[in-house]
């Protein structure tokens, strides 16, 4: 992961987009799926609104899993399955990052 947020951490209500950035790798596409499934289910964000529920339908769709998609995917399963992001609103958010080795 990389983030200058930590545990705790007061994010102000204008704050940059992208809090941060995980990143995983395996041998091949299914172990580094696998990888990022369990590290988006360890990955915990709360009190504002994240595309962390857009990314686990993503991995769990059977057509991205078998490396079938095009400039049209994102709409496609937006389309079958709704937007689905929760938010929360409020003048500041505190986050919760915990994140473990995930190998």
């Amino acid at each position: 992961m990389d983030s200058a947020a930590y545990a705790d951490a007061v994010i102000p209500p204008y704050y940059d987009s992208m809090i941060a950035k995980l990143i995983v790798k395996g041998r091949d596409r299914a172990e580094a799926i696998g990888r990022m499934k369990r590290a988006l289910e360890m990955f915990v964000i709360e009190g504002i609104k994240t595309s962390i529920p857009l990314h686990r339908r993503i991995l769990a769709d059977p057509d991205f899993a078998a490396g079938r998609f095009d400039t049209h995917f994102i709409e496609r399963l937006l389309s079958k399955n709704g937007a689905g992001n929760s938010t929360k609103t409020g003048a500041r958010w505190r986050i919760a990052l915990r994140c473990r080795r995930c190998t």
